[in-house]
């Protein structure tokens, strides 16, 4: 067959058209308060590290417990599941047992039984991916479960650098030969992940738009690194026909190390990412990114903030409290003669709930709660997102909703310091 250059796909893909309209350009003040407030909202690493991100590569140790069992679904933190030689023997004198073990394989080909506080447990066949179900036992995807079990477990064997090239994260380069002038002042993020076969969550989508222009940089599906157990479409919004289409048509990005670089060429050390709750961005991209405007963290620290002051409020409105009882003696008397009819009252209110103590709260749906993307949009700008039910998100969707949201957030401040100066 003669090679056709008219035949070849460009890498990287271009991104894929928008399923809704289009991102649009910020309408901004005329002035530079606009950024001055949006730099503003930057955190330190020290405030961003208590809402979940990372700034540091992965030690060896870390890498090293990143092993998995070649049965078993989920085997989270092999260091938890090592057993102290003395506790061991202390353990098997008093109660005698056969110990679960581990079958551990080195790079030099050398093998080493460790013991084990839990058995491995695994399902014995595949997905059915028709009925979501495992063959062996029938039971869908979603049960946690596992069928079946044995007192072995045997660790993968991984070539050299596998479990670095998979789990190592990676610090914004200075330098990219593709970056030029195409680097942005901010982007706007959001990625979409699968769970791999042995329980690792694996990035499979990725979004980006420059935050000024509304310009879509990125919109494709990531090929993933690990063989996969499921999508998660029902929240990834991505489905197996989608995955295979782009893999066949050759538009996905090259796993996580594909997706990294092309959003370098958008993306400096200086520009600011912005997204809700982007540490699990970073986190899916194995990425260390400091200059991060998180919606989630501005949210949660205007509810802090009034939390403090209702705090020294209700503090200050007891101390007044005190400080009348110290002085007017008969009020105090009338106030403790009524505290007891309160406390009395309180008593009984607290007896007729008690019947309902035991009865659990019904649980919020995912990504619905007071601070979920979704309903700070339908609170701030009356816009409703991820309406799609089963079908899942779109995380261009949810990126430009970041962005517009975070956008307002800006406005409310500048409108405050309006409100201040008249």
């Amino acid at each position: 067959m003669e090679y056709s250059r008219a035949n070849t796909v460009p890498y990287p893909p271009r991104p894929e058209p928008p399923e809704g309209p289009a991102p649009s350009a910020l309408e901004l003040p005329p002035n530079g308060a606009y950024l001055d407030i949006f730099q503003s909202l930057l955190e330190p690493t020290s405030v961003l590290q208590k809402h979940g991100y990372r700034f540091q590569q992965l030690t060896d140790a870390e890498i090293h417990e990143k092993r998995r069992c070649t049965l078993q679904q989920l085997t989270k933190g092999l260091k938890k599941a090592l057993l102290d030689g003395d506790q061991q023997a202390t353990s098997a004198d008093m109660h005698p047992r056969t110990w679960p073990t581990m079958l551990i394989y080195y790079e030099d080909g050398q093998t080493d039984v460790q013991p084990s506080t839990v058995p491995c447990r695994y399902h014995s066949a595949a997905v059915d991916r028709t009925t979501k179900c495992w063959m062996c036992c029938g039971e869908p995807v979603s049960k946690a479960t596992p069928c079946n079990g044995t007192n072995v477990h045997k660790m993968r064997e991984y070539r050299p650098s596998e479990l670095d090239r998979l789990h190592q994260i990676h610090e914004t380069p200075r330098f990219h030969p593709d970056r030029a002038t195409s680097v942005k002042f901010a982007v706007a993020i959001d990625c979409e992940m699968g769970t791999a076969r042995n329980g690792d969550s694996e990035l499979i989508r990725l979004s980006a738009i420059d935050y000024l222009t509304g310009e879509v940089l990125i919109n494709n599906l990531v090929k993933p690194d690990q063989p996969m157990l499921h999508l998660n479409t029902k929240w990834s919004g991505v489905t197996w026909d989608q995955m295979n289409e782009a893999v066949r048509k050759k538009t996905t990005l090259k796993g996580k190390s594909g997706a990294r670089r092309l959003l370098w060429k958008f993306v400096g050390p200086d520009t600011v990412l912005v997204g809700h709750s982007v540490h699990n961005d970073l986190k899916a991209l194995k990425l260390i990114h400091p200059r991060v405007v998180d919606s989630y963290v501005v949210e949660h620290k205007i509810i802090e903030e009034k939390k403090a002051i209702e705090a020294r409020e209700k503090k200050a409105s007891e101390a007044a409290a005190r400080r009348i009882e110290e002085f007017l003696p008969e009020i105090a008397g009338l106030a403790d003669g009524h505290e007891s009819s309160l406390t009395t009252n309180s008593q009984m209110v607290g007896n007729s709930t008690t019947a309902t103590d035991g009865v659990p709260k019904k649980k919020k749906a995912k990504g619905t709660g007071d601070l979920a993307l979704k309903t700070l949009l339908k609170k701030y700008l009356a816009t409703d997102i991820q309406t799609k039910g089963n079908k899942g998100h779109d995380s261009l969707e949810d990126a430009t909703a970041a962005r517009d949201l975070v956008h307002w957030m800006v406005m409310r401040i500048l409108q405050e310091r309006d409100d201040k100066t008249i």
